[in-house]
């Protein structure tokens, strides 16, 4: 009687895993200390940031552009407004607000948080001025009989002031929420995409208020 031998079963063998090197288990723990709990890899937003940001401004682009066309096809039906004298002074305030946004991103990249606050406020505080101006500036055609029924002319230019005081506003709450978080020990990296991100946007509107002072009162 004869005895037949089964060899016994293959078994798979894993692959070794060393602390410095790169496995299965690289999902689970971490890849280079030995083996601590896994954590997910912080995702950068900065693109999404950006790219958020762009969509707004080509939103709005495309509204004052749709507004301009309807603009110059009325031009033959206006009459020449006054330009009220505070709006000198607010473009200069606009423009000012600019260049201190910039100095906060100087002071952002020297790592100056004192500086950086300093300049957002300053900043802050000439948007808002810039909104008040722009009532002034209001009661100013009131004053010289220029109303929103007077003529085509003062109806646009209510509307083109007041479309952008509006968005100019939104600007400014997002300028005041980064100015909030920063004071509150906000990482350094959201801080930066943060701001550059709404500087972005400021400066846009800086450009298009001198573009509509220039298409409504410098004929």
């Amino acid at each position: 009687m004869s005895t037949v031998l089964t060899p016994p079963p293959k078994t798979k063998l894993e692959p070794k895993v060393t602390g410095g090197g790169r496995g299965p288990s690289d999902g689970l723990r971490g890849g280079g200390n030995g083996g601590g709990y896994w954590q997910p890899e912080r995702e950068d937003t900065s693109g999404n940031y950006r790219l958020g940001i762009w969509m707004g401004i080509i939103s709005v682009l495309m509204l004052f552009l749709a507004l301009t066309s309807a603009y110059i096809v009325n031009q033959a039906h206006f009459f020449p407004l006054v330009v009220p004298p505070v709006l000198w002074l607010n473009t200069a305030v606009i423009l000012t607000s600019s260049l201190t946004f910039e100095a906060a991103r100087r002071s952002l990249r020297r790592g100056s948080e004192t500086a950086l606050n300093r300049w957002l406020l300053v900043t802050a505080v000439l948007g808002l001025s810039f909104l008040i101006g722009q009532l002034v500036a209001w009661q100013q055609l009131v004053a010289s009989g220029f109303y929103m029924s007077t003529n085509r002319h003062s109806a646009y230019a209510y509307t083109f002031t007041g479309l952008h005081a509006l968005h100019l506003a939104g600007g400014l709450l997002a300028l005041m929420y980064v100015l909030v978080r920063t004071r509150g020990g906000w990482a350094a990296p959201r801080k930066r995409v943060s701001i550059d991100a709404t500087a972005i946007y400021w400066h846009f509107m800086d450009g298009l208020w001198i573009y509509l002072f220039i298409l409504l009162f410098w004929r």
